[in-house]
């Protein structure tokens, strides 16, 4: 069985390009819009990790992220952001690992297998 991967990414652009690289590493998808939709759907089903844009509407990564962890989830959660260094050292302990875009999807795809293998 397939490991799966929830993907939060608010550009639909983006979100596609994470999904298209993850289905072609072997990985079971689901992609939603933003934190609220992550929320939602990571208390319904079951996701061995959970790729995360920190900057969305209606709810950012780094706030969903910091939900699921005071419900218990301990599912790896790697951020993927466009926001500096300096921007983000507030939120950096909240992720397994951050990934700043334009992102090398070799990197961030040998790392996940790192983490939950395929």
């Amino acid at each position: 069985m397939a490991k799966r991967i929830l993907i939060a990414e608010d550009n639909p652009g983006s979100r596609e390009l994470i999904t298209i690289h993850a289905k072609n590493h072997g990985y079971e998808v689901v992609a939603v819009i933003d934190g609220v939709d992550l929320l939602t759907t990571y208390s319904t089903e079951r996701f061995d990790l959970i790729i995360t844009d920190l900057k969305m509407d209606n709810l950012d990564g780094a706030s969903a992220t910091e939900i699921m962890k005071m419900q218990g989830n301990s599912t790896p959660v790697i951020a993927l952001t466009a926001f500096s260094r300096n921007e983000i050292h507030l939120v950096e302990d909240k992720f397994t690992k951050i990934f700043y875009k334009p992102c090398d999807y070799k990197e961030l795809f040998n790392y996940v297998e790192s983490l939950i293998g395929k």
